[in-house]
C-alpha cells in the first residue's frame, strides 16, 4: 500500500507517532518513520469521513475530501449513511489507484531524482523478489543438491550463519558515515556489495560445493541485500531533512516496494524451482543484485562525491557515539564467533554452551552500554534481544518434514512458494487489526496477549505433525495455509507496538543509528533462536529421516514461547502506544504538549484530557482521563 499524493488523499492529518501508533510524523528525519507505511494500511479498515463528490476531471482537494468532476454523480454525507459513503469512496479509490500510484512516483522522482528508482529496485527486486525466490531455491539446494535432507540441524545452522550481515548492520551504517569509500558514503558500498551478491548467486548455481563451502557465497548474498538496505535508509533520512513534508512519502515508497516483489515471488518461485531446479534458479536470481549494481555504477543516487583530500576515516564521529560504537563492535564480534563455531564445532553440547555464553555476554553489553544514554532505552533493547533469543525456531526441520517425511504432507514447491503470499495476507490483516483495536491497550497487555497467542498458535504444528487434522477432515493444504497466515497476523500484533516503542525510546540526534541498532538486536536475537532450535533438534535426534521426536520439539518450542512473559513486566514500560515516553530527566511529570501534536493540530493533551504522571517504585505510570 503506497500512500496517494496529497491532492488525492482521502484523509490527511499531521499526526505523529504519539497520536497514531506505527505512524511517524511527516517531520521525522530518520528511519523511525518506517512504521508509517504499516499504519497507512489500517485506513482500509476505517470508515472514510468527509464529503465525496464526483463532478468531472480530478482536481486538487483539501484534507478530508475527495473531489472529482463528473456531472450526474453526487454524494453528500447528509443523504447517505456513513457506511455507504465510505464503501463508495473506497471503490473509487481502488479504480483510480493506478493513476494515483503513477502520479505519486512521478512527483517523488521530480523532487528526489534517481533515489526513487534505485530504492524501488532495492526493495522490490533485490530484497523482495530476489530474497524470497533465492531463499526458496536455497532450501531446495541444501535438500536436493547437497543432500542435507537427513541432517536438518546442519541445514539450519548453515542458513542462519550466513545471516551475519543482518546482525552487523549498525557497523555497516557507522562505517559508511565515517569513511567515504571512493568518495561516496553510500553509492560505493551499494555497488561493491551488489557485485558480491551476483558472484555469490552465480557460484552457488554453478560450482560443485560442499556444505561448508556454501557459507562464504551465502554470506555474499546476504551482504548484497543487507548493506543496500542500510544505505537506502540512511539516504532516505538525509532527504527527509531536506524535505520533511515528504518523509512519510519516502518511507511509503521504500516499504511499499517490498510487498510487490514478494507478490511476484509468490506467483513464480515454486513453478520456477520445479521447472529449472534449484541451481538454475539461483543462477537466474543472480540478476536481482544487478538491479542495484547497475544504478549504483551509473550514480543514480544523488550523492555528492567527497573531494580526494577529504577522504579519510572520521574518528571523531565514532568517538562521539562511543557507547553505540562499542555495542556495535561487540555485536559484530559475537555474531561472527557464534556463527563460525556453530558450523565448525561437532559437539552439540559445546555449541549449546557457546550459544548461552554469547547470548549472556551480549545481553550484559546491551544494558551496560545503553543505560548511559537512557535507562528505559537499555531495558527496551534488552527485552527485544532476550525475547527473540527465547523463541527457538525449527523452520528447516519442519520444511524437510513438509516435503520429505514418509508420513508427511509432501508439499510441492508451488505450495511452499504460495506460503509467502499467504503470510503477506496475514501481515496485512495484522496491521489493520492492531491499528483499529489494540492501540489503546498498554504495551504490556499487547505483548502479553500476543505472546500467549503465539504460544497457542505454535501448538497447531503439533496437530499437523500428529496428523490429527486429517482425522477431522481438514486437508493439509487448507490447514497449513490458514496456520501460516494466522502466525504472521499474530506476530504483527507484537512487532507493530515494538516498532513504535523502539522509535519513541531513541533520544534526539541518535534516532537513525539507535533504531537500526534495535532492529539489529532483534535480528541477532532471532539468530540465537535459530541456533537454539537447531541444537534442540539435534539433541532430540531428529535426523537421518527420523521425525519421531518432532512432536516433542514442537511442544518444547511452544513452551519456550511463554518464557518472555515475566520479562514484559520487568523491562517494558507500563504505557500505551499513544503515550509519550518519560525522559531520563523526568521527575514525575511529562510535558505532553512538547512531545506530540494531535491530528487536528492541537496539543495532544487537549485531545487526551489530563495526563497524570506518578512515580511509583521508580516507574512512571500514566493515567488518562478522557473528556
Amino acid at each position: 500500500q503506497i500512500e496517494p499524493p496529497p491532492c488525492l488523499s482521502m484523509q490527511s492529518t499531521g499526526a505523529g507517532m504519539t497520536e497514531h501508533p506505527g505512524q511517524a510524523d511527516v517531520g521525522d528525519t530518520t528511519p523511525t518513520a518506517q512504521p508509517k507505511l504499516l499504519s497507512s494500511l489500517s485506513s482500509l479498515g476505517s470508515p472514510v469521513q468527509g464529503k465525496v463528490s464526483l463532478d468531472g476531471p480530478m482536481k486538487g482537494c483539501s484534507s478530508g475530501d475527495v473531489e472529482l468532476e463528473n456531472p450526474g454523480i453526487s454524494t453528500e454525507s447528509g443523504g447517505k449513511s456513513p457506511c455507504a459513503t465510505g464503501a463508495f469512496a473506497c471503490f473509487v479509490g481502488i479504480l483510480t489507484m493506478p493513476c494515483q500510484l503513477a502520479r505519486f512516483v512521478s512527483d517523488l522522482y521530480v523532487q528526489f531524482g534517481g533515489f526513487v528508482p534505485i530504492a524501488a529496485l532495492q526493495y522490490g527486486v533485490n530484497q523482495g523478489l530476489g530474497g524470497a525466490v533465492g531463499g526458496l531455491a536455497l532450501k531446495y539446494y541444501f535438500k536436493d543438491v547437497l543432500n542435507l535432507k537427513k541432517n536438518p540441524a546442519l541445514m539450519q545452522n548453515l542458513t542462519t550463519a550466513a545471516r551475519i550481515p543482518w546482525n552487523i548492520k549498525p557497523v555497516m551504517g557507522m562505517l559508511s558515515d565515517a569513511y567515504p569509500l571512493f568518495g561516496f558514503h553510500q553509492t560505493s558500498y551499494m555497488a561493491i556489495t551488489a557485485a558480491g551478491g551476483v558472484l555469490g548467486y552465480s557460484c552457488l548455481g554453478t560450482l560443485p560445493l560442499t556444505a561448508a563451502a556454501t557459507l562464504p557465497f551465502n554470506l555474499l548474498v546476504n551482504l548484497s541485500t543487507a548493506t543496500p538496505d542500510v544505505m537506502i535508509d540512511a539516504f532516505a533520512a538525509k532527504l527527509s531533512k531536506r524535505a520533511p513534508e515528504r518523509a512519510s512519502d519516502l518511507q511509503s515508497l521504500v516499504w511499499g516496494s517490498l510487498p510487490v516483489g514478494l507478490a511476484v515471488s509468490c506467483a513464480l518461485s515454486g513453478t520456477l524451482e520445479q521447472a529449472l531446479g534449484p541451481q538454475m534458479l539461483l543462477l537466474l536470481v543472480s540478476m536481482c543484485p544487478l538491479a542495484v549494481f547497475v544504478p549504483s555504477v551509473l550514480r543514480w543516487l544523488p550523492e555528492e562525491r567527497v573531494p580526494k583530500g577529504q577522504r579519510r576515516l572520521d574518528v571523531s564521529f565514532l568517538k562521539k557515539h562511543g557507547a553505540v560504537t562499542a555495542l556495535a563492535a561487540c555485536m559484530s564480534v559475537l555474531a561472527v564467533t557464534l556463527s563460525v563455531l556453530q558450523v565448525l564445532v561437532d559437539s552439540v553440547h559445546i555449541r549449546a554452551l557457546v550459544i548461552l555464553i554469547c547470548g549472556v555476554l551480549l545481553a550484559i553489553s546491551i544494558y551496560m552500554s545503553l543505560r548511559r544514554i537512557t535507562p528505559i532505552l537499555a531495558k527496551v533493547a534488552l527485552f527485544i534481544f532476550v525475547r527473540e533469543c527465547l523463541q527457538p525456531s525449527i523452520g528447516d526441520p519442519m520444511f524437510l518434514w513438509y516435503t520429505e517425511a514418509e508420513h508427511g504432507p509432501h508439499f510441492t514447491p508451488q505450495v511452499m512458494g504460495a506460503l509467502q503470499g499467504v503470510g503477506a495476507v496475514g501481515l496485512f490483516f495484522g496491521v489493520v487489526v492492531y491499528n483499529k483495536y489494540l492501540t489503546r491497550l498498554s504495551y504490556r497487555r499487547i505483548f502479553l496477549l500476543a505472546q500467549l497467542a503465539i504460544a497457542l498458535y505454535n501448538l497447531s504444528d503439533y496437530i499437523l505433525v500428529k496428523r490429527w487434522n486429517l482425522s477431522i477432515g481438514v486437508p493439509d493444504i487448507v490447514f497449513i495455509l490458514g496456520d501460516d497466515a494466522f502466525g504472521v497476523l499474530v506476530g504483527r500484533f507484537f512487532m507493530m507496538p515494538m516498532l513504535v516503542l523502539s522509535s519513541k525510546v531513541c533520544p534526539d540526534n541518535l534516532e537513525g543509528t539507535l533504531f537500526a541498532m534495535l532492529m539489529a538486536l532483534a535480528n541477532f536475537g532471532s539468530t540465537v533462536g535459530e541456533f537454539f532450535g537447531a541444537t534442540m533438534t539435534e539433541m532430540l535426534g531428529i535426523k537421518d529421516g527420523n521425525y519421531d521426536m518432532l512432536p516433542q520439539a514442537v511442544i518444547a518450542k511452544s513452551i519456550c514461547r511463554l518464557l518472555p512473559i515475566p520479562l514484559i513486566y520487568i523491562l517494558v514500560p507500563d504505557l500505551t502506544p499513544q503515550d509519550p515516553i518519560p525522559s531520563a530527566h523526568s521527575e514525575g511529570s511529562i510535558d505532553v504538549n512538547a512531545v506530540s501534536v494531535s491530528e487536528e493540530g492541537r496539543p495532544a493533551a487537549e485531545v487526551m484530557g489530563k495526563v497524570h504522571a506518578q512515580r511509583n517504585d521508580g516507574a512512571h505510570h500514566l493515567h488518562e482521563e478522557t473528556w
